[in-house]
């Protein structure tokens, strides 16, 4: 049984991030992540839901007074210790320090090796007023960057889903769902090949999670054919 379509799906999601999801189960929720895209787009919703959010316009520097009276009441100062004797702490940052410098020297060698880089492969247009999308695909065709001319973001209630339309016909394929049109995304490996000239790319607005039937049931916003 495919898991996309288990009436369960959510909570096995909620299980996977959670790490109570374990043994063959796991190793089965795993497998439909790479095989089925509806189950790896409904893990990315949760993953959004569940991740913290924090604004900007919320946030409040404490006054001097107030730093001070908490120090005063909550008798901070017992807990200073001269820096001369602080030897832990030198210790503790020389080595912090030793560690990032080796990691940064390690990372100049190695990121031309591994550094993917990625060629655009499609531009998404449509009929009404929106954005634009640059589709780039990493040279070893296994990760998808989208890139909007303007910042869009889905609705409260709404998710974007993007499709493949394969170049041979049939179905379109979901990707991911998005909620926004600035994305980087892990393509499913049961897909990585169907990425090809003829291929087309779409946008679609969906209900808050994706669509659930595993086909487009919102207007398609956007469409580009692949070029290479």
């Amino acid at each position: 049984m495919r898991l996309a379509r288990h009436r369960h799906l959510d909570a096995l999601c909620g299980e996977y991030l959670l790490g109570t999801l374990r043994g063959r189960a796991r190793r089965r929720f795993e497998r439909a992540l790479r095989d089925e895209p509806l189950v790896a787009s409904r893990l990315q919703y949760w993953q959004r839901s569940f991740a913290p959010r924090f604004a900007q316009s919320i946030a409040l520097e404490p006054s001097r007074a107030t730093w001070q009276r908490l120090r005063r009441e909550l008798a901070l100062d017992r807990y200073r210790i001269p820096w001369f004797r602080r030897v832990g702490f030198w210790r503790g940052w020389a080595a912090a320090a030793t560690a990032a410098l080796v990691l940064a020297l390690a990372f100049d060698l190695l990121s031309p090796l591994v550094a993917p880089g990625y060629v655009e492969v499609a531009q998404l247009v449509g009929k009404e007023p929106a954005a634009a999308v640059t589709a780039a695909l990493s040279r070893d065709r296994t990760a998808l960057r989208l890139r909007a001319s303007r910042p869009v973001l889905a609705g409260p209630q709404q998710s974007y889903e993007l499709w493949l339309i394969p170049r041979e016909g049939g179905a379109p394929i979901s990707l991911a769902v998005l909620g926004q049109l600035d994305a980087e995304l892990r393509l499913p490996a049961a897909q990585l090949g169907r990425l090809r000239a003829g291929a087309k790319l779409a946008i679609s607005v969906e209900p808050a999670g994706g669509s659930p039937t595993g086909a487009p049931t919102g207007p398609v916003i956007l469409i580009g054919e692949i070029s290479a």
